[in-house]
């Protein structure tokens, strides 16, 4: 089986994740005027990885500057309440409002900085990325979108992402690689860390490795 670390599932999963920002604007024509769920991710997917491809120099120069890509792409278009419900699972329940917020606001830059790290340091192009077709309905409230991302001398990836239809359009709840869930392996990983030092210390250590600067490309 495919061992997917941390920077790579963020990575693999981060075409898609911003794929969903053509949504907003169609949304305004009507959901009989919706792009499908695999047309979000591949119309975007293809935009986005593009730009990067294009301005990979500038951005390894100043990385806040994909920080800002990614961050506003992605943002508007991940569920990161319902995520970060599913991720805290029982913690979530006893956190205090504060807590709540502060969890997710240190996911998302947790998260934003993996993804940011990931593409300065692979060879991620729109070329690398496969779309399967949707085979849902246009009354479909639900999809899961499955791809595959292509690697030199390797077996691709398969990915899946798990979305639903809002009145924003679609967007992504879960993501799977390998058919790991995004959501249950972080909720893993946290879990024991929240039982042996409390929910704060789990949001200061989520900060304190989103302030770190991504690792050179080819560095350690």
């Amino acid at each position: 089986m495919t061992r997917i670390t941390r920077l790579q599932l963020g990575t693999f999963a981060l075409s898609a994740l911003l794929g969903l920002s053509v949504t907003a604007a169609a949304a305004g024509v009507g959901a009989a005027a919706l792009p499908s769920p695999n047309q979000v991710v591949q119309r975007t997917a293809q935009e986005i990885l593009s730009q990067v491809s294009s301005q990979r120099v500038e951005l390894e120069r100043d990385p806040q500057q994909l920080y800002a890509l990614v961050g506003k792409d992605l943002l508007p278009h991940f569920d990161f309440d319902y995520a970060s419900r599913l991720v805290l699972g029982p913690y979530w329940r006893s956190a205090t409002p504060a807590q709540r917020k502060a969890f997710e606001d240190a996911f998302y830059r947790f998260l934003v900085n993996g993804y940011a790290n990931g593409l300065l340091n692979g060879n991620y192009s729109e070329r690398n990325l496969q779309v399967e077709p949707w085979r849902g309905s246009a009354e479909d409230t639900r999809a899961m979108v499955r791809t595959q991302v292509l690697r030199p001398n390797a077996p691709p990836v398969h990915v899946d992402y798990a979305m639903v239809r809002t009145k924003d359009g679609w967007k992504a709840f879960d993501v799977s690689v390998e058919g790991v869930s995004y959501v249950m392996n972080y909720r893993n990983q946290f879990a024991p860390e929240i039982q042996q030092k409390g929910l704060d210390a789990l949001i200061a250590r989520l900060n304190a490795d989103a302030a770190k600067p991504p690792a050179k490309p080819g560095g350690s």
